[in-house]
């Protein structure tokens, strides 16, 4: 009785153990915001983009379109900096989805979700910033420096064997010059000196003629970093 009360114990205290350390770079802190697409119509912060999107049994579901000539995309304005993503998505299809971080117009990074890979991208800002500049909009912190030649690449990946239209639990920290993605614990960490810019939207993406995306249970919360 006493072997099996310890080994009771000995699992309580794995779970405990394991559940403090599914944020890698970071703690929560503030909830900064909550959808879990409760009603039929698109949320308010969900209506900006192109593609075809629609609430579908309590999800959220995207899917691209030829005539857009771009991946379909929902764009969420919120002022954010240090930061933890996570939300749960499948995919029914072989396409793709990405969690775009961005300042103003620019793109400043990305996590992108395939069946076979997760990957976290610098992305190029040569584009963004001259029509930043030419609007005369903020440039934001700049942690480049004018410096934007550097084409878009991914900074670490790793590899997945997941199926399509299973649900997966994704977790994305941004923290600094660093970012972690997590999708059902599968852990690919980059580190870049653009990912320090400031944040004040970001965006889902779903890529694939044929394939949806389906999106629910989203929380953006701050970060608070680990020492």
């Amino acid at each position: 009785m006493q072997k099996l009360a310890l080994f009771i114990s000995f699992i309580l205290l794995s779970n405990f153990a394991s559940a403090k350390s599914t944020y890698q770079l970071s703690t929560p802190g503030k909830l900064l915001l909550s959808e879990d697409f409760g009603s039929s119509e698109l949320p308010e912060l969900f209506t900006v983009g192109v593609g075809d999107w629609a609430i579908i049994d309590g999800t959220l579901r995207g899917r691209q379109q030829p005539e857009d000539k771009h991946t379909a995309f929902r764009k969420i304005y919120l002022d954010h900096y240090h930061v933890i993503y996570e939300y749960d998505m499948k995919l029914e299809g072989d396409g793709f989805t990405r969690l775009m971080i961005n300042w103003d117009l620019v793109h400043v990074s990305k996590g992108e979700i395939h069946l076979d890979k997760a990957q976290v991208f610098k992305i190029k800002e040569k584009g963004k910033r001259a029509q930043m500049a030419a609007q005369n909009r903020d440039q934001g912190l700049d942690p480049l420096q004018g410096n934007y030649e550097e084409k878009t690449h991914a900074v670490n990946e790793v590899s997945l064997n997941f199926r399509e239209g299973q649900w997966y639990h994704v977790i994305l920290e941004s923290v600094g010059d660093k970012m972690c993605l997590q999708v059902d614990g599968q852990t690919v960490i980059a580190q870049h000196v653009g990912f320090t810019e400031k944040k004040d939207n970001f965006g889902f993406q779903a890529g694939g003629f044929d394939t949806h995306l389906y999106i629910d249970n989203v929380r953006v919360r701050e970060a608070i970093p680990k020492r």
